[in-house]
């Protein structure tokens, strides 16, 4: 997995850069969770270079999560299994008292309001939640719902995370894909992507038609994509691996390489015995 939090690379206020702050994820060989603690030898490294780590990998709790769920015309067939799916993951972080939020999409964005841990009302905004009904209207609001879902969780304390469920069109929209990512990485929020869609998703061409953007931006940010199409069996195990992943989700902070203005930083994370996924890099200067 692969997400770097996005910093600018300047002086803090005892003259040395700012760290940086990278999402994480570390699992044993079956892939289940296991606590930081545990790591032993941790190395971020940057084209070989080894950087130096100011603090983590910690685990924050609780966790706080914005759900987001494309209801979009083209979406009427699939609408109700990415309800149901969201129910599933709103039971479970219910145990864990997380903070969420539940936003949907199409040609208007709607959300449930502030993070909350009351999850029950949260399960009766999913079911509130139509289609637009308007198929001559395309557009389809997803970079701007995304940038609404950063904004709502950035300022909370804990793991941030977005969980999207989407095809993955994109129309009409004010911001750009490419300042979604820098702004999740600059508040260390990573984003979880599942495509929904009535069609299958057939490899590497449809996916860059239908969702590539999503799939672009999930690593980015230190999150992971799945394909679920309209298959309610590949949900069920979604759930599953969404709840290991948001789990394992930790931070740590480094001390950034060189500034090269507006680049992005492409890192590794290794720890002896153990498998470590981490966001594929990070950005320097804005955006």
């Amino acid at each position: 997995m692969t997400a770097p939090a996005v910093r600018d690379i300047t002086e803090d206020e005892n003259g040395g850069p700012k760290g940086v702050v990278l999402i994480m994820h570390a699992t044993d060989k079956n892939g289940n969770p296991v606590p930081p603690s545990s790591l032993q030898a941790v190395e971020v490294t940057e084209h070989g270079e080894k950087l130096q780590i100011v603090s983590g990998p910690t685990i924050a709790r609780p966790a706080q999560i914005a759900f987001v769920v494309d209801s979009n015309f083209h979406q009427k067939q699939v609408l109700q299994l990415e309800k149901e799916t969201l129910e599933g993951l709103l039971s479970y972080f219910k145990k864990e008292r997380a903070h969420a939020l539940v936003m949907n999409y199409g040609t208007d964005i709607h959300t449930s309001g502030a993070l909350t841990e009351d999850l029950d009302s949260l399960r009766a905004f999913t079911r509130s939640i139509h289609a637009d009904t308007d198929k001559r209207n395309e557009t389809i609001l997803l970079f701007d719902a995304l940038k609404e879902a950063i904004d709502a969780v950035r300022e909370a304390s804990g793991n941030k995370a977005i969980v999207v469920f989407a095809e993955g069109n994109g129309y009409g929209n004010s911001v750009r894909q490419q300042t979604l990512a820098f702004l999740a990485q600059k508040d260390h929020i990573a984003c979880y992507v599942v495509l929904f869609a009535d069609h299958s998703f057939y490899g590497t061409k449809a996916i860059r038609r239908y969702g590539w953007d999503l799939v672009d931006l999930a690593p980015k940010t230190g999150g992971k994509f799945w394909e679920a199409g309209s298959d309610a069996r590949k949900t069920e195990k979604i759930v599953a691996e969404i709840v290991r992943e948001t789990s394992s989700q930790a931070i740590i902070e480094v001390v950034p390489s060189v500034s090269r203005a507006h680049a992005f930083h492409r890192i590794c994370v290794t720890s002896s015995k153990r498998r470590l996924q981490a966001q594929t890099g990070y950005y320097d200067g804005s955006h």
